[in-house]
């Protein structure tokens, strides 16, 4: 069974008329780190008794195929991972006579999961890996405490007080608690 670290982290959610800011705590999964092709490969490989030059020579090709028939408008079908598609982010067009290619702002990557993927998403084990107050909703690099709350919801400063981290960089002044050694990336 797999299992994922969440953390709760203070954000901003909702930006009132009045200016004011209206924050709360949102999961979170604790990313430890990005795969990259090389370590991907090299898992693969290992896993499956296929040469590693073999494995590299069939991924980069997967990755050019997908790259083209994406670009070329098609969705792909991933086995029991899902659908890979493109859609567009436009500006409403109030009347077809305002409708047209000057709507366009941006294309973007889609991905449906798939049942078996949402499935197995399902009986995922969650651990909270801690709660994370922001120091100041207002700064453009948000530095993040680390609280507990005791049974009556208090919140309680966890260690001495001086823990901080910025999640942005990944630096977290306590020296991390993930086994890439990372901070937290959220």
């Amino acid at each position: 069974m797999s299992k994922i670290l969440v953390k709760s982290v203070e954000q901003n959610i909702n930006y009132l008329k009045d200016g004011e800011v209206k924050s709360g705590y949102l999961l979170r999964p604790v990313r430890y780190s990005t795969i990259d092709a090389e370590d991907l490969i090299n898992t693969i490989a290992n896993n499956s008794y296929v040469p590693k030059a073999f494995v590299s020579s069939a991924l980069y090709g997967i990755v050019d195929a997908i790259e083209n028939f994406l670009l070329n408008g098609h969705s792909i079908a991933l086995p029991n991972l899902g659908i890979l598609s493109l859609s567009c982010e436009s500006n409403v067009a109030p009347t077809p006579s305002d409708a047209g290619l000057s709507q366009f702002k941006k294309m973007n990557i889609n991905f449906r999961p798939s049942i078996s993927l949402r499935e197995k998403l399902d009986t995922v084990d969650l651990e909270l890996d801690g709660i994370w107050k922001c120091l100041d909703l207002s700064a453009k690099d948000k530095v993040y405490q680390r609280i507990n709350q005791n049974h009556d919801g208090v919140e309680l400063p966890d260690g001495d007080g001086d823990e901080a981290m910025e999640p942005e960089n990944g630096n977290d002044n306590t020296g991390g608690n993930n086994p890439s050694g990372g901070g937290f990336e959220g």
